[in-house]
């Protein structure tokens, strides 16, 4: 009986990674389906079971947050988008908690502040920009090449959505973004973001430079659903430069 015991106890381990391994596994293919309704969902459902078996299997953590995310900026609804992006946030500390130094977990609380803070109002929300600072600054000490340099991607919206009085600096933006684009020359969103700048400061063929080259770069096999919409903003933006 003892043995027997004992062989369980053994094999517990090894069969409890098998698990969590496989509804990440499965979660990540729900997510990669996205933009496809009811995939959000399952995909959760997966992350959180996987949770559920191992409560510090810190990557179940952030990709609820990352689900959230997902979820939230494209919730029409104003109370429905903050409830979900309020959810994101706590999921994202709570990963945190599991493992201070998870880069993916400081990023996406970074945004995740950011896009609530957005749905929210600005002025509404200006107690988070420090906590917001606090995760990017993590990150790009840590590694300011994570996700295509997405902390300086995300410190240069930053700086160009503040109002001048609140911190707001277009050159601090361009800084952010130029050297995003060095980090990470094929991510489209960093070509976005610097094009919006370039509009905001009337330099029409600065802004269409960087909507052209943004065309030019492939999908990331990672972000399909989300270079389908950036793509499609810099075709719109190309048409109103045009008129």
């Amino acid at each position: 009986m003892f043995q027997h015991a004992l062989l369980l106890a053994l094999l517990a381990g090894p069969l409890q990674e098998d698990a969590v391994t496989k509804l990440l596994c499965e979660g990540d293919g729900f997510y990669s389906k996205r933009d496809q309704e009811g995939m959000p969902a399952k995909a959760a459902a997966c992350f959180k079971k996987a949770m559920a078996i191992d409560e510090k299997c810190v990557e179940a953590y952030w990709k609820i947050a990352l689900v959230d995310f997902w979820v939230g900026t494209h919730e029409k609804d104003a109370e429905k988008k903050q409830a979900v992006l309020r959810d994101g946030i706590e999921f994202a500390k709570m990963a945190i908690a599991v493992d201070s130094k998870c880069k993916p977990a400081h990023f996406w609380l970074a945004i995740l502040y950011g896009v609530y803070g957005e749905a929210r109002g600005i002025l509404q929300s200006l107690h988070m920009l420090d906590p917001m600072r606090a995760e990017l600054k993590w990150v790009l000490d840590n590694d300011e090449s994570f996700e295509d340099a997405g902390a300086h991607r995300v410190m240069g919206r930053l700086y160009f959505k503040l109002p001048g009085i609140k911190g707001g600096d277009n050159e601090k933006a361009k800084e952010h973004l130029n050297r995003a684009i060095k980090l990470a020359p094929k991510n489209l969103l960093n070509y976005l973001y610097l094009a919006e700048i370039h509009v905001d400061e009337g330099r029409k063929a600065d802004a269409q430079a960087c909507l052209n080259t943004l065309l030019e770069q492939p999908d990331d096999p990672r972000w399909i659903p989300e270079c389908r919409e950036w793509r499609e903003q810099a075709k719109a933006l190309l048409k109103e430069l045009a008129k």
